[in-house]
């Protein structure tokens, strides 16, 4: 009875000590430390006392009785298979891994990443600077980089990558030309002569698909195609960082995609445009272009200029109007003096255009030329897939009679519900708005491309044709609005179609995740033992209890 007492006492000091070892190791997340070596040897020395008293009870017995065997079997098993736990424990503590699992993490490149990448036709390396540090925040900044670079390199082997420290490689960034490396991270990207670079800053540094792509861009692009936005006429301007009437955003996200962007203004007294511009924009003019600026403006499309034209619709029609006639004779494109508006909706100036088909549905006319509201034959709009919000906008429609050689495009239109109202004062005036006989009918028509071929050797870009885009609505691309993606994806295809940069026209990445959570290490450590250590230990209780509660219903 002596013996049986001492192996009771201790089987179960071995287990107290080593369920504390256990409890140390998880919070302390270091074996050799003190605080867990001391409560593992004394749980040893206990088990060890335990084994001899078992054993020497079978010997007192001189026979193994089952019971007392299988005991013994189970404690050495649970010995062995914790012994591999606590090897494997140390191995996967001392291998520096780790996933991902945010939204971020897990989701995929961009169309418009991808197809840059698979058009990668040189090497480009990509130089990632990062601090050798135990910073969290220079270590989250870094693993993200890496993990993102490697997601790209699987659509290109021209993509190189190398991570350096800027202490010990600043010879690299002083040729280079780089004066100031961000201590969070500082990546750039050089093909040939041209590189660009990204730092890496704020409270939660990350490579941005964004940044990368348009550097990316940046340095594949031999030339900059120029895009050149009219003055003169109360247009928005790009330099005007007010919500609702600038238009620096736009501006900003041109620079983005390796654009030159500039303004420019037609003399009366020398009406010439820019010899070097590629894309001239004009951009909600508030009056009408003088006879002289609209030759200066057919002489440039002649050569082989490329025109967008934002038109938001104006209250009446102005006496001796000169824009609107030269794109309808010249062009083939009608931009109506009107307001596309409904009945069905709160909100009757507000058209949303999308890829559902199921309001056109009862329709023959159009129905497979287009998918909802977007026309599929078109590269601007062929793969489009997104939402965009026009408000109070005009009809911009094909004209009946085309200019011979021109070939025009409708790009956008409404649902059936809505019709082009011309009585556009009175809707101003009152908010109110009523079809009329004559009036057309939805779907409406709300931008449209026009192709005039030239000849080649007359043009100074070296373009065979030139392009029109005529949309019917300005407001969209106000730094209030262009901020939906629907709207930054039209605009930049709509100037990649116009600068025969046709292998930039896809979805681009979105902006920002949410930033990261960090935990202190007490956190962590509070959540490992939760996770291993409390459910494992709640468990056994819980069975124990239950254990307890029925020996003493049965006795």
């Amino acid at each position: 009875m002596h013996t049986q007492h001492i192996k009771r006492v201790t089987g179960i000091a071995a287990l107290l000590a080593l369920t504390a070892a256990l409890n140390l190791l998880v919070w302390t997340q270091n074996f050799f430390s003190f605080i867990v070596l001391a409560p593992l040897a004394l749980a040893a020395v206990f088990g060890v006392a335990w084994l001899a008293t078992t054993l020497l009870t079978l010997a007192e017995h001189s026979a193994l009785e089952d019971r007392t065997l299988g005991g013994l079997n189970a404690v050495l098993s649970s010995t062995v298979f914790l012994g591999v736990c606590i090897v494997l424990y140390l191995l996967v503590g001392a291998w520096d891994v780790s996933w991902d699992l945010t939204e971020e993490g897990r989701r995929d490149l961009s169309p418009q990443t991808i197809q840059v990448l698979q058009a990668m036709s040189e090497e480009v390396d990509v130089l990632c600077f990062f601090l050798q540090v135990d910073e969290e925040l220079v270590a989250i900044a870094r693993d993200k980089t890496l993990r993102f670079l490697e997601q790209a390199r699987r659509y290109t082997p021209l993509l190189s990558v190398e991570v350096l420290d800027p202490t010990v490689d600043r010879a690299r960034l002083e040729a280079m030309e780089i004066t100031h490396a961000s201590v969070q991270g500082t990546i750039v990207l050089r093909s040939g002569e041209r590189q660009r670079v990204i730092t890496l800053s704020g409270g939660s540094p990350r490579l941005e698909e964004r940044d990368f792509t348009n550097a990316l861009i940046n340095v594949l692009r031999k030339t900059e195609p120029r895009v050149y936005f009219l003055t003169g006429h109360q247009e928005r301007d790009i330099l005007n960082e007010d919500e609702q009437q600038g238009g620096s955003i736009l501006g900003n996200l041109l620079r983005g995609e390796s654009y030159h962007v500039e303004r420019f203004a037609i003399r009366i007294s020398e009406p010439i445009p820019p010899a070097d511009a590629d894309i001239v924009v004009i951009n909600n003019p508030q009056m009408d272009l003088h006879p002289v600026e609209i030759e200066a403006l057919d002489a440039f499309i002649s050569g082989g200029g490329r025109l967008l034209l934002f038109m938001n619709p104006w209250r009446q029609a102005l006496p001796g109007e000169q824009l609107r006639p030269y794109m309808k004779e010249r062009f083939g494109i009608a931009i109506g003096n009107d307001i596309v508006v409904t009945d069905q909706r709160a909100n009757m100036w507000q058209a949303e255009l999308t890829v559902d088909n199921a309001p056109f549905e009862s329709m023959d006319d159009g129905f497979m030329e287009f998918r909802g509201a977007y026309n599929l034959g078109h590269p601007i709009t062929r793969a489009f897939d997104q939402t965009m919000m026009l408000q109070a906008a005009r009809s911009v429609t094909a004209a009946e009679e085309k200019p011979e050689g021109v070939h025009i495009t409708e790009l956008l239109r409404t649902t059936p519900d809505f019709w082009a109202e011309t009585d556009t004062e009175r809707l101003l005036q009152t908010g109110q708005a009523r079809h009329d006989p004559g009036e057309r009918k939805g779907p409406i028509p709300l931008a449209a491309a026009a192709i005039m071929p030239v000849d080649k050797a007359n043009s100074p870009g070296g373009y065979s044709d030139a392009r029109v885009v005529v949309i019917g609505d300005a407001d969209f691309a106000s730094n209030a609005n262009i901020i939906i993606p629907g709207h930054i994806n039209f605009l930049l295809n709509t100037f990649a179609w116009m600068s025969e940069s046709e292998d930039l026209i896809a979805i681009r990445p979105s902006g920002r995740e949410a930033p990261p959570l960090i935990l202190t290490d007490a956190q962590r450590r509070n959540i490992a033992w939760v996770a291993i250590m409390l459910t494992v230990q709640a468990t056994i209780l819980v069975g124990l209890g239950v254990y307890l509660i029925r020996k003493r219903k049965r006795q």
